[in-house]
């Protein structure tokens, strides 16, 4: 019988967010990097869970001009599709940002006023 392939052994991928704070602001751009098991191939991203985009890079540059919040993972060549990164853009004067990535229950949090 076929193995699962949850079972195999890929690790998920990891997906970064420069800078890793959210949200941003309206225009400014950040880079979503995904590493995973160094295959060749191409990655594959995911906007709310729906693939968007495959590149031959490992990174994407984004920015928005309207206001709104999405969730995007990524999936490297020979590895898991990674966690989410929830990623919102603010047409606020003020943002106050927290870390883009998840937190675990006892970890510190650092919170960032930008305007």
């Amino acid at each position: 019988a076929g193995v699962p392939c949850h079972l195999t052994g890929a690790q998920p991928s990891q997906l970064t967010l420069d800078p890793p704070w959210t949200p941003v602001f309206l225009w400014e751009k950040v880079t979503l990097t995904c590493q995973g098991s160094g295959t060749p191939g191409p990655t594959k991203w995911y906007v709310n869970e729906q693939l968007q985009w495959q590149t031959t890079s490992d990174r994407i540059h984004l920015s928005k001009d309207h206001p709104g919040s999405d969730s995007y993972q990524c999936r490297s060549p020979g590895a898991e599709l990674s966690p989410s990164i929830t990623l919102s853009f603010s047409n606020d004067w003020l943002a106050l940002q927290v870390p883009a990535q998840a937190l675990l229950e006892g970890d510190a949090l650092l919170l960032r006023c930008r305007g």
